[in-house]
């Protein structure tokens, strides 16, 4: 999704190409979850809420979220660090498909390591990044909640999905072998990280753990993954 300081070149096409694949299996599940938090937010119930989404590839997540979760946005704004290979004009094509290109913003560039230099406060009510973290920079993840904490509205939500460690352990031997496949990809960079780091640099920056209608952060997702869901 993003090139993060340090990274090789032949990184950062792994980086798009796993990113691409992987959000055609995982974007219903990932709607899901957007969905029912949005819609017993305020700003959902009132239809006006406004997501970004950072490292949003050739627009997966975003029609699939459009599609669902239409009526409760006003705007979602798709960004990443770079166009792709013209990935900026397929997401307002999968956007359209969807029925909705008067609520997807064009695209945009922004890299979660200088997201807080950016965004202006409180103008959003939704950050969501996708199987970013595993794959960039500690600091694009620092970026990102800083960015957020200075964007999000009283009540804003930030999503985060992907593989994490629990307690420093792999969740599974199939967790252990993708990290170690990361880390010969980009050593510096790629890997799986705890769940209880992340949840310290959301506390850090005023941002804690979510819960709705018994769906509470971390949400089991398929295949060992997690949506994590913080509240400002």
């Amino acid at each position: 999704r993003r090139r993060a300081r340090g990274m090789t070149r032949g990184a950062e096409r792994f980086n798009i190409a796993v990113s691409a694949t992987a959000a055609q299996r995982n974007k219903a599940h990932v709607a899901r979850v957007v969905d029912a938090f949005v819609r017993s937010s305020s700003a959902g119930r009132e239809k006006k809420f406004e997501l970004l989404e950072l490292g949003c590839g050739v627009g997966a997540h975003a029609a699939e979220i459009l599609r669902v979760t239409r009526a409760c946005l006003k705007r979602y704004y798709p960004t990443d660090v770079c166009d792709h290979d013209g990935s900026f004009a397929a997401v307002m094509e999968n956007c359209a498909d969807a029925g909705a290109s008067g609520t997807c913003a064009a695209p945009r560039t922004m890299d979660a390591t200088t997201m807080a230099d950016v965004v202006e406060a409180e103008s959003l009510d939704g950050v969501l990044m996708v199987n970013v973290v595993h794959i960039s920079s500690r600091a694009a993840t620092l970026g990102m909640f800083a960015g957020s904490a200075k964007a999000l509205r009283k009540g804003g939500l930030v999503f985060v999905y992907g593989p994490f460690k629990v307690g420093g352990e792999f969740r599974s031997e199939g967790d252990a072998r993708f990290d170690a496949s990361l880390r010969l990809k980009d050593p510096e960079n790629f890997g799986l990280v705890d769940l209880e780091w992340m949840d310290e640099q959301a506390r850090s920056v005023g941002l804690t753990p979510a819960s709705v209608d018994g769906m509470k952060s971390p949400v089991e997702m398929p295949a060992n993954n997690l949506t994590l869901v913080y509240a400002k």
